[in-house]
């Protein structure tokens, strides 16, 4: 049986959802995105270990806007190539690490780029992206290393 409801039914009706959409809609949700996105910096004290685990690379970085320079007076032990396969003997020219004497390159967010100079006068470039503020991977090459992914963490021990 077919029940005919009044105009006032109705317009209740019509107005309770009107209120409840309208609520709804009022939250809408944020302006900006939350938590905002914290800027990246790639100054900070880098371990990078390449995809054959042959060649792991410690270095401190120092960001001055763009721009990437290696730590003065950086301790051995935090800028260097260190080999750690008969094939990482042959990139780094040593069977112990390998003072990074220089590095300069720049870090437009996301995109990073380093080249740096060993003590043994071997050169190689890093190219990459940063992933978030504690990661970046990338393409190491150079002269006696052929291209190869690294994968960098950035490290919190000071």
């Amino acid at each position: 049986m077919w029940r005919v409801r009044s105009k006032r039914s109705t317009w209740t009706s019509t107005l309770a959802l009107a209120a409840t959409v309208f609520a709804f809609s009022a939250c809408g949700g944020p302006a900006t995105l939350e938590p905002a996105v914290p800027a990246q910096s790639a100054n900070a004290y880098w371990v990078g270990v390449e995809v054959a685990g042959s060649v792991h690379l410690h270095v401190e970085l120092v960001q001055t806007g763009t721009t990437l320079s290696l730590l003065p007076n950086c301790i051995p032990d935090r800028c260097a190539l260190f080999p750690f396969s008969p094939a990482g003997v042959a990139y780094v020219g040593s069977e112990l690490p390998v003072v990074v004497k220089s590095l300069s390159g720049s870090f437009t967010n996301p995109t990073i780029t380093f080249t740096f100079t060993l003590s043994n006068n071997r050169t190689f470039t890093f190219t990459g992206r940063m992933a978030d503020d504690k990661l970046m991977t990338g393409k190491i090459s150079g002269a006696t290393i052929p291209e190869s992914t690294i994968t960098f963490e950035k490290s919190t021990t000071t």
